[in-house]
């Protein structure tokens, strides 16, 4: 039986292989052009036929080793809405003095025209590199004449300096892939863990070679010690290296696509792909250096670098300014939040992250500007300086996904905490919408890092406890004709009304007015009033007064009513069979909606839908629906809980089930028949 799967394995091997070698850049078959659906997945709206990439290191006697990495994605595209892969993104890295480039860029798409394979160029307006910060561009390739049936290749190399950091290679998209061949070539000098994240199993072959590289040098150059031997020529050296590479080969074949829904933190951190960890390396004329440590062995790193813990200690340019502003307080705790509000106003975020800072904090406050170290460090020395137990947090944002081992690379951005009797008080500064103990979507993902001044840290939970709640008043009456009156009133707290704020601070409420009206089917905004828009802390008041076409429907001598108008959910936001990433709602929240509808003059209430109660495992959520005829009033309240933020795939079933319940029942019409 061994034999009988060792020769399976075997063959599969060789089938990937000799398809790989078959695979040529430029060269496409009809049947592939031709091709209407895809052979495993008829709902793909496009698919990668074939993704290859080769990283390889390299030795330059003046810089030391770098590598390359050369990339092929062969794209094969079905639907209109698969026209979003005629345009491949490619990240690249620069802080300086270490830099990626990329080059040899060169696209082909492919159409038939006359029962022939036509084929056009990509064009040098294709590729387009926009700056994202300072530390990272993002070169854009987009290919001609692509449409439905269209095949693409795209390949492209990049050149990196950072030699201890490999991106991973991902290997399962939003779309399914047919061929993957992946080979990665390591010096001995780096030693490498390699770490598989996501749900799909890949095949990592690795065998270990010698290797010679010959090089020149100008004679005047002092060589390293680990150099082999040259010869003198015409004022040029010349020189060969030896050493053991490690080849690592990744193959898959029919990887089947990997499908995001809502509540999703980062989908990038589950899907299948390799990830290389620098764990230490050890050069002849360096010695053995380890890279892999503990969180806390990181955070004791970052504290001592001088644009972190370096900058914390500089306070002389702003105890004036914070002595002036606490003078005035007696209560202990009200100087924390007039220090947070001080950043807050008198400081702008620049819109670029990091946990180091850029400017410096005097540069920072002489310009009223600066990155998130900047604001965040700051605001934990002003607070120090003011006598509070305040330390900076490492974090990870969402975007930057949930960092799989510990290395400085897991954290882009900091933040401020207070340690109280046990717990903490979190602060960022970035936001003038911000109250205290509240974090922007960006920042609340699972864990920060807690660093100390003596070196100590320790892990925080960055998901708020406070359940966020959402609470509306709506008096609605309803006329023969089909026209809806009505008035509504919705109370926000926490991250809900800090949600809002972000959103619409910096509107006039004419503009909140227009696009609410935009969002709201068959709905017009006559008046839009909000109070504490501007008063992070405080519940967020908006009231509207709405007039609605399209509320009832007439049958004969029946009226048909949706009872929540435009308030319900009209569609489950959870639809796949099974899920194995977590559902993350961003924070625990409630909502409950009081409705009073006025029955029409010579109407009664035929039918009332039923009142449903439900809840999820262990009491983490309810639903609650009542409806009941009162006098000439139909009275109806719906409300809900989440009371937690995240939640392990094991709960999706029964929160699939939660929300169509929810659904269903938010749906359901009133009757009303003429007396």
């Amino acid at each position: 039986m061994k034999l009988h799967i060792t020769i399976i394995l075997a063959l599969c091997s060789f089938f990937v292989n000799a398809q790989s070698s078959e695979v040529k850049f430029g060269k496409v078959s009809m049947d592939e052009v031709r091709q209407k659906e895809h052979s495993l997945d008829k709902e793909a709206d496009a698919a990668i036929l074939f993704q290859k990439e080769r990283l390889v290191y390299d030795y330059n006697p003046e810089k030391g080793f770098n590598y390359s990495r050369k990339v092929h994605y062969r794209i094969k595209i079905y639907k209109k809405s698969g026209l979003s892969w005629s345009t491949i993104t490619v990240p690249l890295r620069n802080n300086g003095a270490l830099k990626q480039k990329i080059y040899g860029v060169e696209g082909l798409t492919f159409n038939i025209q006359n029962n022939k394979i036509v084929k056009d160029k990509l064009k040098k307006d294709g590729v387009f590199t926009q700056n994202i910060n300072k530390y990272e561009d993002k070169v854009s390739i987009t290919l001609p004449n692509v449409k439905e049936g269209s095949i693409i290749d795209i390949e492209y190399e990049i050149a990196s300096d950072f030699v201890g950091s490999i991106a991973p290679f991902v290997v399962q998209y939003g779309i399914p892939v047919n061929l993957v061949d992946i080979k990665v070539e390591i010096p001995e000098y780096f030693n490498y863990k390699k770490n598989t994240r996501g749900f799909y199993p890949v095949k990592i072959g690795e065998v270990t070679e010698k290797k010679k590289i010959d090089f020149q040098y100008r004679e005047e150059r002092d060589t390293k010690a680990f150099l082999g031997g040259g010869e003198q020529s015409q004022g040029i050296r010349r020189g060969n290296l030896e050493y053991f590479e490690t080849d690592y080969s990744i193959t898959a074949n029919n990887i089947p696509a990997f499908k995001e829904e809502q509540y999703t933190d980062n989908i990038e951190n589950y899907r299948s792909a390799i990830v290389f960890e620098l764990e230490s390396t050890k050069f002849p004329s360096e010695g053995y250096r380890m890279y892999s440590q503990t969180w806390g062995d990181v955070a004791n790193v970052i504290y001592k670098y001088d644009d972190f813990g370096g900058e914390l200690s500089k306070d002389k340019v702003f105890r004036k300014d914070i002595d002036i502003l606490i003078s005035k307080y007696t209560d202990k705790a009200e100087p924390a939040a007039s220090i947070y509000n001080y950043v807050k106003e008198k400081i702008v975020w620049d819109g670029y992250y990091g946990f180091g800072c850029e400017n410096g904090f005097e540069k920072t406050l002489e310009e009223q500007k600066g990155n998130v170290a900047d604001i965040n460090l700051m605001l934990t020395s002003m607070l120090r300086y003011a006598g509070f137990k305040a330390n900076p947090v490492l974090v990870s944002t969402k975007k930057h996904g949930i960092p799989l081992f510990p290395t400085t690379n897991g954290f882009n951005y900091v933040i401020a905490a207070i340690e109280n009797d046990g717990d903490y008080i979190l602060l960022d500064a970035t936001n003038n919408m911000l109250a205290v103990n509240e974090l922007p979507n960006r920042a609340i993902n699972w864990y920060g890092r807690l660093v100390r001044e003596d070196g100590t840290s320790t892990s925080i939970d960055l998901s708020p406890k406070k359940i966020s709640s959402k609470t509306i008043f709506m008096n609605v009456k309803l006329q023969e004709d089909g026209l809806v009156n009505g008035n509504m009133r919705t109370s926000l707290t926490d991250n809900l009304a800090y949600d809002y704020r972000d959103t619409n601070g910096s509107k006039s409420i004419e503009d909140i007015k227009e696009e609410k009206s935009e969002l709201l089917t068959y709905t017009e905004i006559l008046n839009l009033e909000v109070k504490n828009l501007n008063v992070p802390g405080l519940s967020m008041v908006e009231t509207i007064s709405f007039e609605n076409e399209n509320g009832l429907e007439r049958i004969g001598e029946k009226i048909y009513v949706d009872p929540m108008l435009f308030l319900a959910i009209k569609e489950n936001p959870f639809k796949m069979e099974k899920r194995e990433y977590p559902i993350d709602f961003i924070f625990p929240r409630a909502e409950k909606i009081n409705i009073s509808l006025n029955i029409p003059e010579g109407y009664k209430v035929e039918y009332l839908p039923e009142n449903l109660a439900i809840g999820l495992p262990e009491g983490k959520g309810i639903y609650n629906f009542t409806m009941k005829e009162n006098g000439n009033n139909i009275q109806l309240v719906s409300s809900y809980e989440i009371k937690n933020a995240m939640f392990s795939p094991d709960y999706y079933t029964s929160i699939k089930e939660f929300y169509n319940q929810i659904v269903q029942k938010q749906t359901e019409k009133v009757v009303l028949t003429k007396i």
